[in-house]
């Protein structure tokens, strides 16, 4: 259940990043969109650990939300700087804009991080 979501969103987010360089006509290689967007899932596994940890500590779920705003953050962060360095700041005049690009492939990873921690086991 688990993995299946993991894969299933991994996918999806590559494949919609690579749409959103295919409308700014600018090239990325596709392994290498799998790789900085599977950098969120060490996020998640310590996000998981420190929920689980401070949940049997008497904390409930709120260890597991602190711990989740770092690493979303985090994973946010590096995703913002990593897509700031590799779009190049000429791009098709008619497709979006490269800022708001950047920020939409940064946000997405908080976004998935989310969705991927919804689980039964917290």
């Amino acid at each position: 259940d688990v993995t299946t979501k993991c894969f299933v969103t991994q996918v999806l987010e590559v494949l919609l990043i690579r749409f959103g360089f295919y409308m700014m006509e600018t090239s990325v290689p596709f392994l290498d969109l799998f790789s900085y967007t599977g950098y969120k899932y060490l996020g998640l596994t310590i996000n998981m650990l420190c929920g689980l940890l401070l949940g049997h500590l008497g904390y409930g779920t709120s260890g597991f939300y602190v711990t989740f705003l770092w690493t979303a953050s985090a994973a946010t962060f590096f995703m913002l700087k990593t897509m700031a360095n590799n779009i190049p700041t000429e791009t098709a005049a008619a497709g979006p804009k490269r800022e708001i690009m950047v920020l939409v492939f940064a946000v997405s990873q908080a976004v998935s991080m989310w969705f991927v921690s919804q689980t039964k086991f917290l």
